[in-house]
């Protein structure tokens, strides 16, 4: 009689754990930026509209690179699929490195284009080869792993920004480990045909029926995409990622923000800490939960619904809290319930819609290409720019009299309730039509709608 392996089992197997690690170390980096702000704007003299600006460099050169890292991945096949990895680590650790030690803004700007480039490949590579690697039962937990460790990862290094003070010290540690992951991962990911078997026989025997047999290169780039885009479910996918990501990018003023309400420096870094701690939570919980409600109709929709409307409510009373007490408050609940959406439901339905391992990595390539772009622009740039514009009509108006800190965070806190409320509440209807596109279909798996098209003929 075959034992089924426990969870703990599959996701304890090194190459897994070195995954989880590669994507916790991307969320590290991609967090210095948002807790540089505050030191920037001191160090560099910089205003808010600039450091908006450095957002949208790094999001921009992020998204436009997806398109040449999916084809890289689609052209050379999951089997080279670590070799792609170290390369990937390997420019996205210099570029990191480079960023630590330049001082003006023009080299800024640069350097943190070329990060956002390397940095683009790790998360549809790491997604489409952990999910070769875990059984579709366990994607949930899996996501959830690697959202747990994403968060912590980010906390520690925004953290260790404010508590020493000194942005470039995170920089080259985060570009030295991204190096060492790079030598890492040349020799223990290497995604041979045995340990995608193995992954294979541990799957139930209907869904290996169910699975077509087609080799991935048999299929152009172009015609990926194009299949996939047919796809309601997917439609639906990229539509809420292009407005609930924006909010999540306006979020690198939160720390400038808690800086100008009068905060002191232990109690900003209480802040990033407890939303680390209830972040990390609510990741691994949305894993959870999407895989406890999986078996529901739409029940991993469901779940990413309740997400947003009640992390909605809870960033709402946090931009609007000036006690310290009931600040971070709502701030924990906010991240405690606010990420379930990617683990629960975001990433393995991404996984669903594949029909093999290089389809996965591009349909997680133009997702989140369309996502990066429309954060890339209307987040972190769009808020600078209404902040700043804000700040001159206010001074305009008291006759050139600087404004106090007190003021400068309720418009910045006005800038990001309204638009975070807004983009949120059209990401929600984004879900609401996706759980009807599913209802109407049966099925958000294009295998299934494949077999019934076959039998009705």
């Amino acid at each position: 009689m075959m034992t089924t392996p426990s969870s703990s089992t599959i996701l304890c197997k090194l190459p897994i754990l070195l995954l989880v690690i590669i994507a916790a170390l991307d969320s590290a980096d991609k967090a210095l930026l948002a807790a540089s702000f505050p030191m920037l704007e001191k160090t560099l003299g910089l205003h808010v509209d600039t450091l908006g600006y450095f957002s949208l460099f790094t999001n921009l050169s992020y998204a436009l690179s997806l398109p040449l890292w999916g084809y890289i991945i689609h052209r050379y096949t999951i089997h080279r699929s670590h070799i792609i990895l170290c390369t990937s680590c390997f420019l996205w650790g210099v570029a990191t490195l480079s960023i630590s030690i330049s001082d003006s803004i023009i080299s800024q700007a640069l350097f943190r284009s070329l990060n956002g480039a390397a940095l683009a490949s790790i998360m549809p590579l790491s997604q489409m080869m952990l999910t070769e690697l875990v059984v579709p039962s366990h994607h949930g937990r899996a996501f959830g792993l690697m959202g747990f460790l994403e968060k912590t990862a980010a906390t520690m290094s925004t953290s260790a920004v404010i508590w020493w003070e000194d942005w470039r010290t995170p920089y080259r540690f985060v570009g030295f480990m991204s190096m060492c992951m790079a030598v890492v991962s040349r020799s223990h990911l290497k995604m041979g045909r045995r340990r995608i078997d193995d992954k294979k026989n541990e799957e139930d025997e209907e869904d290996q029926q169910q699975q077509p047999k087609r080799k991935e290169e048999e299929m152009t780039f172009l015609q990926i995409f194009h299949r996939i885009s047919q796809i309601p479910v997917f439609t639906y996918l990229v539509a809420q990622g292009l407005f609930g990501a924006i909010p999540w990018d306006m979020m690198s003023f939160i720390l400038l923000l808690l800086e100008w309400k009068d905060f002191t420096r232990q109690q900003i870094i209480s802040f990033q800490i407890s939303a680390g701690v209830f972040g990390t939570l609510g990741a691994f919980l949305g894993g959870v939960l999407g895989d406890y409600f999986a078996f529901l109709p739409r029940g991993r929709i469901y779940i990413a619904l309740t997400s947003v409307i009640g992390g909605t409510i809870f960033y709402a009373l946090f931009l609007f809290s000036n006690a310290y007490h009931s600040a971070v408050f709502w701030y924990s609940m906010f991240h405690l319930w606010g990420g379930w959406t990617p683990a629960a439901t975001l990433r393995p339905i991404c996984a669903k819609l594949a029909q093999n391992a290089s389809e996965r990595a591009q349909i997680v390539a133009a997702w989140i290409l369309l996502e990066k772009t429309s954060s890339a622009i209307f987040g972190a740039p769009l808020v600078g720019f209404l902040t700043k514009r804000l700040f001159d009509a206010t001074n305009n108006a008291s006759d050139e009299v600087a404004l106090s800190n007190r003021e400068k965070a309720d418009a910045l806190a006005f800038n990001l309730f309204v638009l975070s409320t807004l983009f949120w509440f059209i990401c929600a209807y984004f879900f609401v039509l996706m759980a009807r596109a599913e209802a109407a279909d049966g099925s958000i798996t294009p295998k299934r709608r494949l077999t019934r098209k076959i039998s009705t003929v």
